[in-house]
């Protein structure tokens, strides 16, 4: 384990107090049909090592203030060339961090549903999600958010997402695929939650199905409060 100081990249500041929830609050975007959506969350680029986890971590700290550096981050997690890292490490210094700056780490766990992301994501918080990035579910992922934007009927897309979650059903994730992402948006009236890879710019925003999030979910997620 490395010391969660250098992790931080700087001096422990104060990164929790009202002024904080009230700047993340105001990061929460209400678009037309019921969309929320988190604003101003960076983007780290975990590169050809496969560092999802810390580049999630370094995301998700800097959202909120903390000052973070991916590479620190995956020798703190153990994180190997090429993906694997201890989520137990990974946590463990990241709540050391968190607690610096006058946060709290939040771990939960269980089934993905909209009302689970608007509790935390109406108070302006992105959630920390392990799941299973199977290749097929990927590519429909990436192909139907890239015609969500066309939409201008959304009861007609809504309809459309009817076979989606049924085939949900029959999606078998490998434990090969194991990845980490953030949920950060989502819509109650079409059934679906934004998730945010640390792969670039293209995939900052991708819409899934609730029943595909159930379907690929590791069981685990954690918020920065």
């Amino acid at each position: 384990m490395c010391p969660t100081e250098g992790a931080e990249g700087g001096d422990a500041g104060h990164a929790g107090g009202a002024d904080m929830g009230e700047k993340l609050k105001a990061r929460v975007e209400l678009r037309t049909n019921g969309v929320v959506i988190l604003k101003d969350i960076p983007m780290v680029n975990q590169g050809p090592k496969g560092y999802c986890v810390p580049a999630t971590w370094e995301r998700a700290l800097r959202y909120v203030g903390i000052p973070a550096d991916m590479y620190v981050l995956a020798m703190a997690g153990q994180t190997e060339a090429g993906g694997g890292t201890s989520l137990a490490a990974m946590s463990w210094g990241a709540a050391e961090i968190v607690a610096r700056h006058g946060r709290r780490l939040t771990p939960s766990g269980g089934r993905i549903t909209t009302h689970v992301g608007a509790r935390v994501i109406d108070n302006g918080l992105p959630i920390l999600w392990t799941m299973f990035a199977a290749e097929d579910v990927e590519k429909a992922i990436s192909i139907r958010t890239e015609q969500r934007r066309q939409v201008t009927d959304w009861a007609i897309y809504t309809k459309t997402l009817e076979p989606v979650r049924r085939d949900a059903r029959r999606i078998r994730p490998s434990r090969d695929d194991a990845h980490m992402c953030m949920i950060i948006g989502y819509n109650s009236k079409t059934g679906e939650i934004a998730i945010s890879d640390s792969w670039g710019p293209q995939f900052a925003e991708r819409w899934i199905t609730t029943e595909e999030a159930n379907a690929i979910r590791q069981n685990e997620f954690m918020v920065i409060n």
